[in-house]
């Protein structure tokens, strides 16, 4: 456990705390228990105090009405409430606001959620349930939330904004509810599962938790797939899942692609309904204070500003304080330096390290912050040159947060495991800031990485470790990044990574098979653990070969998992894992062709269409490293290349897309034609018809040159092209361009196509 109280009258020492996939699956009463549980097992985690239980729905009626006062989350979570009782239920129950508990409520409570007996729902909340929800939360940390219920009312309240919302979930959780995702098209409504049941009774409850640790984050990092679309339903699975900041870069790379102005407006709204932190900023001083516009402040060549400088120091500090004043919403501000390996000598020369320079820009910002915007924090980045603390003279403000990213890290055991020789210094560097560092110490952790191009990779013991050693550690938070492009990959990951930063010592395996059960159900659940244990291999550190074979594996597990059920949200999942284990699979045949050879191109030509195929599928994201993948070293753009940065995010924005298959085609002046596969995809899964059309350069026909496409959910379409070299077309490589609309005129991003006339 975490080490807090954890009192719960209904639950026996040493049973699955909180959100145990199996735990609560009787506590509703009349309802059909989850796929996999059997009523002994159900009771057997649920056992409940004596009493009466809170009627909630019979014959078709409400029977008691939804409260709530107070700020902070509370309208929206009794909003919440009342919406999946009904559609547990079919049952609206009357929803209303009521007069507040003025003095007495409890130090820390702003809002309040209530079930109360009877459908009238006009009084307040009981004076002595409010009495035990003090003293329940007596020396809690912010966001510890109490369920106190018997057959009258059932309570539900906790400390600060969040804590209202995150009682209702548990409660949800208690009845049957499972929230296993955000609800992203790709999932097409199989994101969660609600029960359903025409009665419903809440037995009387006694539960107070407390999360581990202060910051629990989810970042959207480089933003490929993220859009104003995508944005809502992060969140609701950010809250249902006990997080809490929610991190979006100011500008990433400073390329003008991934912006926090560019989904401010959603962000703030579906933020400020759940009381979500907000976080921004990320790397680069140089997003605020450019060199192209800035010259006198780069003096020492950069890539960092002259940081010795007073003036530009107060320059790059001023424009960020303006930034945040207008932005009001931004509670954390995120000080790194630019992504790059090694400062400038100059500014080495003056402070003797990277980390002491950080140390000369973060600790200024947050002095200037704390007399002119007190309510926002700072954070420095403990990264890559800068992974050592600084020294002792250079020491953050007590104030600031860092933030520990073992970016070089592997994931053969947890960061603290002595057998891992690799991660020895990362783990050293980490006790030595703990020790340093008087504030508050996160983790920024790589458990689902670009460099994996979307590859099957599950190192959950490593995971659980790694929460333990931090854990002991004295740490404050975690926080990991996400790309909707490839939540189903790691959909279990996520959750893993959310659980262990409210609650520690959560047991991983327990938690495993909780979620394989409810997921899959019973029938599967032995071949879903196999397919988890094949795919916890760290790619970085195991041969394409060895790869290979635990991934054949792994799909045939999956396949197997796939042949033991017939419900639709299990199938609709293995669907996306198999197709995604189909992808892993041509990655390794291209680590594995020999050089030059045209076994190589063949497995290029085949992971691109698949990546392709499967973009907005949940399972795969082409991103820089899978651009560089069939690529090829020869074909490789820069990892800013602003434009396919561009591309990628245009096209998870869009409602349908389309591309060409292959990306480069051959021809010889008046030879044979070669094919070329026109095909259009579903982005938004609510069907469109694409209507596409070719224009090549002089010299090359195409046949036909245009055409209509029907796409809806993970069923693209596509439509053979003849591409033929007349005898007077130029040679040299020209760009075949594909356009693509919807019937309304909408027009989608194009795609190009590479010709290589001979």
């Amino acid at each position: 456990m975490n080490g807090s109280t954890h009192s719960d009258g209904t639950t026996a020492a040493g049973a699955m705390r909180r959100r145990g996939f199996l735990a609560g699956a009787a506590g509703l009463a009349g309802a059909t228990l989850l796929p996999g549980i059997t009523a002994t097992e159900a009771a057997a985690d649920t056992a409940r105090p004596a009493g009466a239980p809170l009627r909630v729905v019979s014959g078709g009626r409400a029977r008691a009405a939804v409260l709530w006062w107070g700020a902070g989350s509370a309208e929206f979570a009794a909003t919440e409430l009342r919406d999946y009782l009904r559609r547990i239920t079919g049952v609206r129950l009357t929803l209303r606001a009521v007069r507040g508990p003025g003095s007495s409520a409890p130090e820390g409570v702003t809002g309040l959620v209530a079930l109360s007996a009877g459908t009238g729902g006009t009084g307040g909340f009981p004076a002595s349930r409010l009495a035990d929800a003090g003293r329940e939360l007596v020396d809690a940390p912010e966001d510890s939330f109490t369920l106190l219920g018997d057959d009258t009312c059932l309570l539900l309240t906790g400390r600060g904004d969040r804590a209202p919302l995150y009682a209702v979930y548990a409660l949800l959780e208690r009845a049957g509810v499972r929230f296993f995702a955000p609800a992203f098209p790709a999932y097409e409504g199989h994101h969660e599962h609600i029960p359903s049941t025409r009665t419903l009774e809440l037995p009387p409850v006694r539960l107070t938790d407390r999360p581990a640790t202060e910051l629990r984050r989810q970042y959207a990092e480089e933003g490929f797939s993220h859009t104003a679309a995508s944005l809502p339903p992060l969140l609701d699975w950010m809250a249902k899942n006990r997080l809490n900041t929610f991190v979006y870069p100011t500008d990433y790379l400073g390329l003008g692609v991934t912006t926090y102005d560019g989904v401010r407006d959603v962000l703030v709204r579906e933020a400020t309904r759940r009381s979500l932190r907000i976080e921004t900023g990320g790397h680069g001083y140089d997003s605020f204070l450019p060199m192209a516009d800035h010259p006198q402040f780069y003096e020492s060549g950069g890539p960092v500003f002259d940081i010795y400088n007073p003036e530009a120091l107060d320059a790059y500090v001023a424009k960020v304080v303006a930034f945040l004043r207008e932005r009001p919403e931004i509670t954390l501000f995120d000080c790194w330096p630019p992504d790059v390996g090694a400062f400038q000598k100059p500014v080495l020369d003056r402070y003797g390290t990277a980390s002491n320079a950080e140390s000369v820009v973060v600790n200024e910002l947050a002095r200037v912050l704390r007399d002119e915007l007190p309510g926002v924090r700072v954070e420095r980045i403990a990264y890559a040159s800068t992974v050592q603390p600084p020294a002792p003279e250079y020491a953050s403000d007590p104030e600031v947060i860092v933030d520990f990213a073992p970016y070089s890290r592997n994931y053969d055991g947890h960061l603290g495991d002595p057998a891992v020789g690799a991660n020895t210094g990362l783990a050293n560097a980490l006790r030595a800031w703990r020790t340093t560092h008087q504030g508050p110490l996160a983790m920024y952790e790589y458990y689902r990485r670009y460099r994996w191009r979307s590859l099957p990779v599950h190192p959950l013991a490593t995971i659980a470790g790694d929460a333990a050693f931090e854990s002991g550690l004295g740490l404050d938070g975690i926080g990991m990044y996400s790309e909707p492009g490839d939540w189903i990959t790691y959909e279990h990951v996520q959750s893993l990574v959310a659980a262990l930063a409210w609650d520690s010592g959560l047991d991983a395996g327990g938690y495993l098979d909780g979620y394989l059960r409810a997921r899959f159900g019973a029938g599967a659940a032995d071949a879903m653990g196999r397919y988890y244990d094949l795919t916890r291999l760290d790619p970085d550190t195991q041969a394409p070969a060895t790869l290979a074979t635990a991934y054949g594996q792994a799909r045939a597990a999956l396949r197997e998992a796939a042949g033991q059920t017939k419900d639709a949200a299990p199938r609709t999942v293995l669907d996306r894992l198999i197709r995604n284990a189909d992808i892993a699979l041509a990655d390794m045949r291209i680590g594995s062709a020999p050089a030059d050879s045209a076994e190589l191109v063949a497995a290029r030509r085949e992971y691109r269409a698949l990546v392709h195929r499967n973009r907005f599928n949940g399972i795969s994201l082409p991103n820089m490293q899978a651009w560089w993948r069939w690529s090829g070293p020869d074909a490789q753009s820069p990892y800013d290349d602003a434009r396919i940065r561009q591309d990628v995010v245009d096209t998870y924005g869009s409602p349908a897309a389309g591309f060409g298959d292959p990306g480069f085609l051959v021809l010889s002046r008046g030879g044979d034609s070669a094919a070329l596969d026109v095909e259009a995809q579903d982005v938004d899964f609510t069907g469109h018809t694409v209507h596409w059309t070719a224009s090549a350069p002089a010299g090359v026909v195409l046949e036909p040159s245009s055409g209509t496409l029907k796409v809806r959910g993970t069923r693209g379409d596509a439509e053979r092209v003849a591409v033929r070299a007349t005898t007077d077309a130029a040679v040299g490589t020209h760009p075949i361009t594909l356009e693509f609309r919807l019937t309304d005129g909408t027009r989608l991003v194009p795609s190009a196509v590479e010709a290589d006339i001979r």
